[in-house]
């Protein structure tokens, strides 16, 4: 059997899942990247259930053929590899803001304009060397010009 040197544990496991014998690890994943997409997002469960499929399919991978000569390091690695890929699809899913979190954002985000209207480095004692005031301004200005859409 030919040995194929992978630029990455990624590109290992990605290799593994092409190959027709992992069919049924393949659809368990996308099964559950569509069921879960289309599922109402709820922060409580929605953790719990990853960690449950995850859990899930590392004991099938562990128990597969495409598997079983391989080393716990390797392993590990297609674990890795398979939370990469699954988190990469479900990531505006599972990272999203929530309306709350938003509100909690913009109110955060007004009180650090109102503070940067009058607070300045030296007032935090920022060594003189390390203070940029053109930085500052900058931050001001675009401050207050996020704050302008208030205004019309």
């Amino acid at each position: 059997m030919e040995t194929v040197t992978h630029s990455s544990p990624f590109d290992s496991f990605l290799d593994r899942m092409r190959n027709p014998a992992s069919l049924d690890l393949v659809r368990s994943i996308k099964s559950f990247i569509v069921s879960f997409s289309y599922t109402a997002s709820n922060p409580e469960t929605d953790g719990k259930r990853i960690q449950e499929f995850f859990q899930t399919m590392e004991d099938a991978i562990r128990d597969h053929p495409l598997w079983a000569s391989s080393s716990d390091d390797e392993t590990d690695n297609a674990l890795e590899g398979l939370e990469k890929y699954v988190m990469t699809k479900l990531h505006s899913r599972t990272f999203a803001s929530t309306p709350e979190d938003v509100k909690i954002d913009a109110e955060i985000s007004e009180k650090i304009s109102l503070l940067q209207t009058f607070l300045r480095p030296q007032h935090l004692d920022i060594p003189s060397a390390l203070q940029n005031e053109a930085a500052w301004l900058v931050c001001l200005f675009f401050s207050l010009l996020n704050n302008c859409g208030n205004f019309f």
